[in-house]
């Protein structure tokens, strides 16, 4: 969890001058998307940008840094197994480029491991040897139904909610108990799985930023330990959101300072668990 990439930032795959900009706006990672963020007569030309961009020699201006995930269409997609041929193509030096693989709309267990599978073909791992990240978006009833399956696919690296699809179909609103109980359910299953902390959707909000980091903070407090973003004006806010306030570094380390046992500190009672908090909060500040 304190290793967790905290944003992901989207860019459309059909936008092929945007990947520099988007690889350098202190994203923790870069979603290259060829689902939502690409127009329908567009979806070809845009992976075939995505490809060149990967097989490009490192150091050229179309190649891609190793902070680099793709978000391929969706398993109920035409598209959807021709693009994870394209990605299961790619020459050696090219897939040591590609962070990872994001799948949405998954409702399919096996849909999701197909997926995983054609993604790790050849070695397997991203750039420096590391595993390949997969993405898994929880954005319909039936996947909410059976996230609990998904969750266990081996391989998967991290659950996310689609939020604007999946409140679409619940016919709820963004912010509602409703969407609460399923990025509850994403957390939970998450643990259960041994899955690093889910990736909250979006924030659609360029100005307030502000409000941006108060989202952040109150998925971060559900829970959560990531969050997709739509602009890079966004990564800062996310950032603080998702990281331990300044006051709760010094109350960890006021903790943490007592030793063992259960001891008062001030006001408060302190043994294990509080501890183990503690302790947490300060590995996640660093």
């Amino acid at each position: 969890m304190t290793a967790a990439a905290l944003s992901y930032l989207f860019v459309p795959a059909s936008r092929p001058d945007r990947y520099a900009k988007a690889i350098a706006s202190g994203a923790h990672r870069v979603v290259i998307d060829l689902e939502d963020g690409v127009a329908v007569a567009d979806k070809a030309a845009a992976l075939a940008h995505v490809i060149a961009a990967l097989e490009a020699e490192s150091g050229s201006e179309l190649a891609l840094a190793a902070s680099v995930i793709v978000r391929v269409e969706g398993p109920r997609s035409d598209r959807f197994e021709s693009e994870l041929a394209a990605l299961a193509g790619l020459s050696a030096g090219a897939r040591g480029r590609l962070a990872g693989i994001a799948v949405p709309k998954v409702e399919d267990p096996a849909a999701l491991a197909h997926a995983i599978a054609a993604a790790r073909a050849d070695a397997g791992t991203g750039p420096a040897g590391a595993p390949l990240e997969v993405l898994a978006q929880i954005e319909t009833a039936a996947g909410l139904a059976r996230v609990g399956e998904i969750a266990a696919v081996p391989g998967l690296t991290r659950l996310a909610i689609g939020a604007a699809d999946l409140s679409f179909d619940l016919d709820t609103e963004l912010d509602s108990v409703t969407m609460d109980f399923a990025y509850a359910r994403l957390v939970l299953e998450s643990r259960i799985a041994g899955l690093l902390g889910p990736i909250a959707s979006p924030s659609f909000e360029l100005a307030d930023l502000d409000r941006v980091e108060g989202d952040a903070r109150r998925f971060r407090g559900l829970g959560l330990t990531g969050q997709f973003a739509v602009h890079p004006v966004q990564l800062a806010a996310i950032h603080a959101g998702f990281g331990p306030t300044a006051e709760q570094v010094t109350w960890a380390r006021t903790i943490v300072d007592t030793g063992d046992g259960a001891v008062r500190v001030g006001e408060q009672m302190v043994d294990a668990p509080i501890r183990d908090r503690a302790e947490r909060i300060l590995a996640q500040a660093g």
